[in-house]
């Protein structure tokens, strides 16, 4: 079993259904266009390097993101604790009051716990809109940090439906890793995320990913 699978497994809970009706759909797009599943939001953009039957090689131009630690038990309470408060930020909770477009996807990156408590980090992340991504609205809550993620290579893997819970999210990573490992690419295991496209409300054509970073990216925190 591969070493991700043993740290996330005493986290687990039920197990979730994936739609059978939608429908995954390839993802194209070049430095000027969006990808479909993006819709009419702003997103980060990226160059398609590379397509196989289970991954994507994308390498994504640099990007400001707003971010949030939440800590918790179980994936989805922890990540609707930061997703809270990163909309509270981007619905006026910042200095000047501003109103801020929703983007998509959301991010995450789990950090699983080590104690017999197994309270794991989840840093949830909004991409900032294009008109904020060199001087977005200062935050009110301190607990609201910016994320500068540099141009950098990912390895993406794709599933519709919903995401799922920490057992579906854990063996779908597991799974992209192995097979990442296998194809013989280095990887960085502590930069693992998920991307979640997606609304609530939207059931069909909904589009989930799995990013793994390429070995040796350093990403940068700060408050402004």
């Amino acid at each position: 079993m591969h070493k991700f699978m043993l740290r996330i497994t005493c986290c687990i809970t039920a197990l979730s259904t994936v739609c059978a009706r939608d429908v995954l759909q390839p993802a194209t797009t070049t430095e000027t266009h969006k990808p479909w599943f993006c819709h009419n939001l702003d997103c980060p953009t990226y160059d398609l390097v590379n397509r196989t039957d289970a991954y994507e090689t994308r390498k994504y131009q640099p990007g400001r993101w707003v971010s949030t630690h939440a800590q918790g038990l179980a994936y989805h309470p922890s990540v609707a604790v930061g997703f809270q408060r990163l909309f509270k930020y981007i619905s006026g909770d910042n200095d000047g009051k501003k109103k801020i477009e929703m983007t998509s996807p959301v991010t995450v990156q789990t950090t699983p716990g080590q104690g017999p408590a197994c309270t794991s980090d989840f840093l949830v992340s909004f991409f900032l809109p294009y008109k904020y991504q060199e001087q977005p609205p200062k935050p009110v809550d301190s607990n609201i940090i910016f994320t500068d993620v540099p141009a950098v290579t990912m390895y993406v893997g794709q599933h519709g439906g919903m995401i799922g819970d920490d057992k579906v999210i854990a063996a779908k990573t597991t799974e992209l890793l192995s097979q990442l490992q296998d194809d013989g690419h280095e990887i960085s295991e502590s930069l693992v995320f998920t991307a979640d496209y997606d609304p609530p409300y939207r059931l069909q054509h909904r589009h989930n990913e799995i990013w793994v970073t390429a070995a040796h990216m350093e990403v940068s925190h700060s408050t402004a």
